[in-house]
């Protein structure tokens, strides 16, 4: 990993890797910035758009009483909608099928986005709570919800008999455990606040942000896009397994780079990766930001070598003709994802409000 005083060193009227020079964050002393990376510069997938679903998705929460988040700006800056139409790459045969699954994958960022922000706020106890209400509702959708249980318990198995009746077997499988990996997760970010804005390792740091990013079930879910149907013993391969974790990690280290704004602003940046290393290599913004960029480099390059590894089995065995196919469709339905959620990252107004698209070609990103 690269050495953080080195790459202050670097930044401070030296030049990254585009050949552009990187300024100081206290250039300006009224109005502090950082440069965010192009950290998807020589990103071989360029971005796609699906057709949108979010209007049904929206009318389908918004018929839960007392759903407070709806209509607010910090709501309808998530834009769950937009993700839903640049992350997925779609072969299924009918458009009828590929609705379905927007709509459930548009349904589901819904959810995660509630169970995300009703938690943020909530002890360690108050989180488990929370959270075996949504698991219960997947591993028993048949049962009906107590009056005075958790609103989300209900949206989740609404969710999920939709999206179970389109998935198969080992699909649901991969989503239930996912799910399970990321409630838990939040649940140790709950336990953690209550230890008083504990500080963490960045090591400890990204093993609890690989589940708590939420792709992993994302991925469960871009294998109905893709209309596949892969046995759990070829997700186990070392490749795959080591393609979907990088996957990941690329995904939250993006993100915690252009969150940090909208972390800092609300006071909540310690759970970021960013504060993370500033605190550990007792180094600046702009100091953090190229050490997680410099991390993300050497990530993307190690997914594209195990993708072409796998491509041409260098090292992977070939499981079949339809089994190649499908599991072709999956590794680069991977990298497409991360192209959509770079683009979901500025077009959303999340984190960058109405500047995503300027700081997009900019990369100049204001903290205040």
């Amino acid at each position: 990993m690269t050495n953080a005083s080195h790459t202050t060193q670097r930044l401070y009227g030296g030049h990254g890797k585009s050949g552009k020079t990187l300024l100081p964050t206290t250039a300006r002393e009224d109005a502090p910035f950082y440069i965010l990376p192009d950290t998807l510069r020589s990103w071989p997938y360029e971005r796609i758009l699906n057709p949108s679903v979010a209007p049904e998705s929206v009318e389908w929460l918004s018929s839960f009483p007392d759903i407070i988040l709806l209509g607010t700006k910090e709501y309808n800056q998530s834009d769950s909608g937009m993700y839903s139409t640049v992350s997925h790459a779609v072969l299924l045969p009918k458009r009828c099928q590929v609705m379905k699954v927007l709509r459930s994958f548009c349904d589901f960022m819904h959810m995660c986005y509630m169970l995300e922000e009703y938690t943020e706020t909530l002890s360690g106890k108050q989180a488990v709570d929370i959270c075996q209400s949504s698991i219960d509702a997947i591993t028993r959708p048949d049962r009906c919800r107590s009056e005075g249980e958790p609103l989300v318990g209900e949206i989740t198995r609404q969710f999920w008999k939709r999206f179970s009746t389109q998935a198969n077997q080992a699909t649901q499988e991969r989503f239930i455990k996912a799910w399970q990996s990321f409630l838990d997760s939040l649940i140790i970010q709950a336990r953690r606040r209550d230890r008083d804005r504990y500080i963490c390792s960045i090591d400890e740091y990204m093993a609890a942000r690989q589940d708590n990013i939420g792709s992993q079930p994302c991925f469960a879910i871009l294998e109905l896009s893709l209309g596949l149907d892969i046995p759990q013993y070829v997700m186990d391969h070392p490749l795959v397994a080591a393609l979907v974790k990088d996957a990941n990690t690329m995904i939250v280290l993006a993100n915690d780079m252009c969150s940090y704004k909208k972390e800092v602003r609300a006071d909540a940046a310690d759970y970021n990766a960013i504060a993370v290393v500033m605190r550990q290599y007792k180094t600046d913004v702009a100091g953090g930001v190229r050490w997680i960029s410099d991390i993300h480099d050497e990530v993307a390059q190690h997914f594209l070598q195990i993708r072409d590894d796998i491509l041409n089995q260098r090292g992977f065995p070939s499981f079949g003709e339809s089994l190649d196919r499908q599991i072709e469709s999956y590794v680069n339905g991977l990298g497409q994802w991360i192209r959509g959620h770079d683009e979901w990252n500025f077009g959303a107004r999340r984190y960058f409000g109405n500047e995503g698209l300027e700081i997009q070609k900019t990369r100049k990103v204001f903290l205040y």
